[in-house]
């Protein structure tokens, strides 16, 4: 296919069973984004349609641009990504996004414990040094805020972070299988759901709690699922969730709880604030709340040029540009990515490398020639190979949380001296 390279990038060798994982979780990734679209999609509702449900409601905003205190205050503690750090292979921790919801827990690896308990035939309390002695392996994982883009919303809900387009990372994480532990501590028969908790405790939705997430059984079971103690070959920093976490590849960031202290197997039942929380929504009180899981496709694009310092605008010299950037589609392989320079008007096919891993994310190059001066707005899309599509930004789009929003359209301003490029 016409600017596709099947070339692979894979940055390390990843075990049998996580490759077969990933298949597992490319077809449930598919499935999931179905079910997203018949709920939320833009053809399926809209924010006329929540008027109609909500018609008193006040916590979402009337335009993108009134950010509260409050979203202000959220927003300098959990910072989004450095964009331009997308041409580099992996995200530095420092600009890998950060979402904490609570506070830092500073927890001594000294006397960290993690206690797996519940429904398994041997309870055990395992240390930092326990853990590091499991066999390891190391992953390439793109992972992202299910609120990613959220400003792209007109009507954006004002009680979470304000996230632009840059809620992600791709950084390399070193752990051990959580479907071997389990295996090892025995499932008992009845189990079906596996409960993580962190340190982290605080207010949500009006409910104090631990920070706590679920799989089921079968998902924690699937092969993917790994407890990682070190991000780009460093021991997590605090901030990243030391000494240990789960990462749950393939999905939202939301499932990859930092600083783990619990793992407990249960029947099943519980339902949480942070399950509450991150779901597709038709409005609060959405009688059929969607789960949030797996990642759809995404292409993004490093800016080029040079920034002004407190607009962005981006400077670039007239001629050939290349424009560079990363897409992702979770556990399923990607197909291509299309650039534009007139507003999304006409598309050509980029230049698309290998995944950095089952879970990662592939390079692409366009070499735009912006030999005329005058406006551009430039935009990339991507198609992955299951055939599903990056979402327009749309404004009639919503969901009650504003979950998984494309984001801002950026363009380029040339005139006789110089070229700009500005985020809009």
């Amino acid at each position: 296919r016409t600017g596709l390279s099947l070339s692979s990038m894979t940055r390390h060798a990843e075990s049998s069973e996580f490759l077969a994982a990933a298949k597992t979780e490319a077809a449930r990734a598919v499935e999931h984004r179905k079910k997203v679209l018949e709920h939320v999609g833009a053809e399926a509702f809209t924010v006329d349609d929540f008027h109609k449900e909500e018609p008193g409601d006040w916590k979402h905003t009337t335009g993108r641009s009134d950010v509260t205190p409050a979203e202000l205050q959220l927003g300098k503690r959990c910072h989004g990504a450095h964009v331009e750090t997308l041409s580099a292979d992996i995200t530095p921790a420092g600009s890998h996004y950060l979402l904490i919801h609570f506070d830092v827990p500073l927890i001594d690896p000294s006397a960290y414990r993690l206690k797996i308990h519940g429904l398994v035939d041997k309870e055990v309390s395992l240390s930092l040094a326990d853990i590091k002695r499991r066999k390891a392996q190391t992953a390439s994982v793109l992972m992202a805020c299910a609120g990613n883009g959220r400003m792209g919303l007109t009507e954006r809900f004002t009680s979470h972070v304000p996230w632009g387009p840059d809620a992600f990372g791709c950084a390399d994480w070193t752990g051990c299988s959580l479907a071997e532990l389990l295996q090892e501590v025995g499932v008992k028969d009845g189990a079906a759901q596996v409960i993580f908790t962190g340190a982290d405790k605080g207010v949500e939705w009006n409910t104090v709690d631990y920070f706590r997430r679920s799989l089921t059984v079968e998902q924690a079971m699937t092969g993917h699922v790994m407890l990682c103690w070190q991000m780009n070959g460093a021991d997590l920093l605090p901030c990243h969730g030391a000494p240990v976490r789960i990462i749950v590849p393939g999905w939202y960031g939301m499932a990859s709880v930092k600083w783990l202290t619990s793992i407990e197997i249960t029947s099943g039942g519980w339902w949480g604030t942070e399950m509450d929380v991150y779901c597709y929504r038709r409005s609060r009180l959405d009688p059929t709340p969607l789960p949030i899981e797996q990642l759809p496709v995404r292409a993004m694009m490093a800016p080029p040029g040079h920034p002004d310092f407190y607009s962005r605008t981006r400077l670039v010299a007239p001629g050939v540009v290349r424009v560079r950037g990363k897409v992702w589609a979770g556990a399923v392989d990607i197909d291509y990515v299309e650039f534009s320079s007139d507003g999304a008007k006409t598309w050509q096919r980029a230049e698309v490398g290998g995944k950095s891993g089952a879970f990662g994310w592939a390079a692409w190059h366009f070499d735009w020639d912006a030999k005329t001066e005058g406006l551009y707005v430039l935009s990339c899309r991507g198609v992955d190979a299951a055939g599903r599509t990056q979402d327009p930004l749309c404004d009639d789009q919503f969901n009650y949380t504003g979950a998984h929003i494309p984001g801002g359209r950026e363009g380029t301003r040339e005139d006789p001296r110089r070229t700009q490029r500005r985020i809009n």
